[in-house]
């Protein structure tokens, strides 16, 4: 037998526990009868047991009662040798007969042998411990991925296998260690929903669950990483729910690891791009995968043709084939629906809105794709007609000439409205509607100029956006902060994947034709990438990208796979393993691509480059008179004689010791970042337009200045490496709700407005000495609000408010030493009672160097 072996601690050998059994009801309903080994408080107690089982590798569930922070501590040993501590975490029940008291631990990875002595110590700080049961499982673990990057660019590697190794590690594996903490656990199952079904988190972490909106967008990342069982699991389920009573065609808000309706919002939210978006994205993983269940299971293609028939006549959209002119193709919001758009707090009532506009458009598209692979080509061809109409459409009346951007919601009068919308602003342009030429240029500027201010999940959006357009730099950007920033959020993890392979690399699949597209979107700042072992289809492919003029497909395993090898530009000749071929062009979102279509067989490599056979291959000469000058205590001027080339530099590759740490397009570049008082090595390499790369200049070497000279920097001065917020949009130099921040009367010119829960990060790179601010509830807020702040820097909390937070309280004064904090992280949290009305301010936040 080799488990799952469950031990009732009750039925160990106790010392100093007694038993205890406990009904836990839940609105006067049973929710399970427990018998407990209890301890006592203040004091130690032990439970032992010799392990029967086979030998192996297993995972010890501990499944425990308790509701206060640090209350008790517990340790598991085996044979004497501890393999795992933990102390109880805040929980929110009424007392121990709430079942929210109940948690669990799990002890992973733990080698177990027959006759092993296994031994559970609960040590209590005023808590009475209290221990159902442990359960002994065959260790599982996250499941694993062949994905691997490899480039020059340490922060892109890094951050990649972050992001990789962190959504595995939020599948529903058994024995998760993330799993088992929902407060109301007993709610994830029903009757027709009793155990963990495949998927991945998509929600916050302390939700064990997954929403549409979150999965649709994880899907790409999901596939690269190989789960594509658990994305079908999860769309279907999706799909599955549009023709219940009461749904109209709508999928649920969210589920839970189970299956089950997730009951904190699952029906809660009906945002109307929701079902365009899952029909979209379900059909972009047949492209990926090739597998027609996509396409022809009853469940998704009952869920294609009911959005596309009664959903879309439900919201009040009629078509007219023989007179277009007649038709109104725009979907809009029915009473009683949450938001027209993405964007849940617009402050205008829209019923239409551009990002709905937007995924109504790409799943017209993507029904047009799928009626053909069906062989219904007729219909086809009608719904990518009717989906043209649409763009066109949006083109005529949704342009506000006197802004010069796009509207981005319409409200029942038919006004719209240009103005910062978040979402219905940014999704409208990742959708794919604008004419792609002098419009959607000067749309994207207005959005990279507002674009600063949005929580995390909507950031996570950004770079595969600026990526679409080739507007590489803005698309590194956010990718790079979306990577050292580290987000807990679950799409940050999945899109730190899928942005590098879909957006960087331009990775373009279409699995049922055999076929991949790809192009180049490097920056200097990252002379080349290879990604190994990307599938599909059935072939395991490896791409490489040489500056924006150079590709390498190697085809590992499978048939035999078109690659069609974009580069953007008009060259004249696309050389493919020394033969220059004439190569056709296209558009791309409004760019044109030169591109050639190339078979590559299995295990065979093809190479492509822009440019005639034996083109540029001469480096620049090397850079000279590397100098440095201002030196701060984080940060130092470099400047350098500019190199020659036989055609021409392109750039400048900056580098602090061998590390790339930034690129320049002229002879001077600021280092930032720096660490007081330290030594450092810099080092300059010119690019030209073949990506050929000189040699290294002279080395400069730099001590920066010793910190601590007391001037202070406004924190809304600076630029935080990620924001998020549960409700709203953290704020600079204003309240949440966009007032003037004020406590208790007072109104400050500076700070961060935000709302619980928050979290919002600073790299400060040990360049200040101390974080002060006043904090407290904003007075835009009378009533309900509970908030608690808390300071921490790289990983260890600096400060917590010792008392939740009213408004009533006084405001608080803070004064906290971060000298050599690289990583601020500024919280704010709910006291543990939601988050209704926590309005909460840093007042007049600074930093003193």
């Amino acid at each position: 037998m080799t488990g799952p072996y469950v031990i009732e601690v009750e039925n160990m050998s106790l010392t100093n526990f007694a038993t205890d059994t406990v009904n836990h009801t839940w609105n006067d309903t049973p929710v399970d009868n427990v018998t407990y080994a209890r301890g006592a408080s203040g004091q130690t107690s032990t439970a032992r047991t010799t392990f029967s089982g086979s030998d192996g590798t297993y995972d010890l569930i501990t499944r425990y009662n308790g509701k206060t922070a640090n209350g008790v501590t517990y340790k598991i040993s085996v044979n004497s040798t501890p393999v795992d501590s933990w102390a109880t975490s805040q929980r929110y029940g009424r007392d121990y007969t709430d079942p929210m008291s109940i948690d669990t631990r799990t002890s992973s990875k733990v080698a177990l042998k027959a006759g092993d002595i296994i031994e559970l110590v609960a040590t209590s700080a005023g808590e009475v411990p209290r221990v159902d049961r442990i359960t002994i499982q065959r260790h599982v673990g996250a499941p694993t991925s062949t994905l691997t990057i490899n480039s020059p660019n340490a922060t892109l590697n890094d951050g990649f296998k972050w992001g990789k190794d962190r959504a595995l590690a939020m599948t529903f594996y058994p024995g998760n260690p993330m799993m088992g903490h929902e407060p109301e656990w007993w709610r994830l199952k029903n009757s027709t929903h009793t155990t963990v079904e495949p998927g991945y988190w998509g929600a916050y972490t302390n939700r064990e669950s997954y929403y549409n909106r979150d999965i649709a967008h994880q899907s790409d990342g999901a596939h690269a990483l190989g789960l594509d069982a658990e994305t079908f699991h999860m769309v279907k389920t999706f799909a599955a729910d549009a023709d219940d009573p009461g749904q109209n065609g709508w999928p649920l808000w969210a589920h839970s690891s189970s299956g089950a309706i997730y009951y904190i919002d699952g029906t809660g939210f009906r945002e109307l791009p929701s079902p365009f978006n899952l029909m979209t994205k379900a059909y972009k993983q047949y492209q990926w995968t090739g597998n027609s269940d996509w396409i022809n299971d009853p469940a998704l293609s009952a869920y294609y043709d009911s959005t596309m028939g009664s959903f879309l006549t439900n919201h009040g959209v009629t078509w007219n084939d023989a007179n277009p002119s007649s038709e109104q193709p725009v979907s809009k919001k029915q009473p009683g629906e949450y938001t027209a758009t993405f964007f849940e707090f617009p402050n205008e009532n829209l019923v239409s809105a551009g990002d709905s506009l937007g995924y109504q458009y790409q799943s017209m598209l993507a029904y047009s794709e799928i009626l053909k692979a069906k062989g219904d080509n007729a219909n086809g061809a009608k719904w990518a007609d009717r989906a043209k109409r649409v763009r066109d459409h949006f083109e005529t009346n949704w342009w506000d000439a006197s802004n010069n951007r796009y509207v981005r919601g319409k409200d029942a009068a038919g006004t719209g409205y240009s103005s910062w919308g978040h979402e219905a602003s940014f999704l409208t342009m990742l959708t794919g509607l604008g004419d792609h030429g002098a419009r959607t240029s000067s749309n994207l500027d207005y959005i990279a100029a507002n674009d600063d201010a949005l929580n995390v999940e909507a950031t996570s959006y950004l770079p595969e956006m600026y990526y679409q357009y080739n507007r590489s730099s803005e698309g590194w950007a956010w990718l790079k902060k979306l990577m050292t920033g580290k987000d807990t959020y679950p799409e940050i993890s999945f899109l730190a994947v899928s942005s590098v392979i879909d957006g960087m690399m331009g990775v373009q699949p279409d699995a049922p034709k055999d076929k991949v597209a790809t192009v180049s979107r490097l920056t200097s700042e990252t002379p080349w990438v290879e990604i190994d072992h990307l599938k599909v289809g059935d072939n395991d492919l490896k791409l490489k990208h040489t500056g924006t003029t150079g590709s390498t497909l190697t085809n590992n395993s499978g048939g035999t796979v078109n690659w069609e090898a974009q580069f953007y530009g008009t060259p004249a000749a696309i050389t493919v393993n020394g033969t220059a071929y004439t190569p056709q062009t296209k558009s791309l979102y409004g760019k044109t691509v030169s591109y050639v279509t190339v078979p590559v067989a299995g295990g065979a490599t093809v190479t492509a480059s822009a440019g005639t056979a034996g083109g540029d291959t001469a480096a620049p000469t090397a850079p000279t008179n590397l100098a440095s000058s201002n030196a701060t205590s984080n940060s130092v001027d470099l400047k350098w004689t500019a190199s020659t080339d036989n055609v021409g530099v392109t750039g400048y590759n900056i580098y602090r010791g061998t590390t790339l740490v930034g690129s320049s397009t002229g002879t001077s570049f600021t280092a930032t970042g720096l660490s007081a008082s330290t030594p450092y090595t810099f080092t300059v390499k010119a690019v030209d337009a073949a990506e050929n790369v000189s040699g290294a200049s002279n080395a400069v070497d730099v001590t920066t200045a010793t910190s601590g000279n007391g001037q202070t920097v406004d924190l809304s001065d600076l630029t935080w490496s990620n924001a998020r917020s549960d409700s709203g949009t953290v704020q600079k130099n204003k309240s949440v709700d966009s007032n003037p921040i004020k406590l208790n009367g007072t109104a400050y010119a500076k700070g961060i407005g935000t709302h619980a829960n928050s979290t919002i990060t600073y790299s400060l790179n040990g360049g200040y000495a101390r974080f002060q601010s006043d904090v407290g509830v904003d007075d835009e807020v009378g009533a309900n609000a509970t908030v608690k702040f808390e300071v921490w820097g790289d990983g260890v909390k600096l400060y917590e408010s010792p008392a939740a937070m009213t408004p009533s309280s006084a405001t608080q004064s803070i004064d906290v030493s971060i000298a050599g904090v690289n990583s601020l992280v500024l919280k704010v949290t709910d006291a543990g009672d939601g988050i209704n009305s926590d309005h909460a301010d840093w007042a007049g936040a600074k930093l003193v160097r």
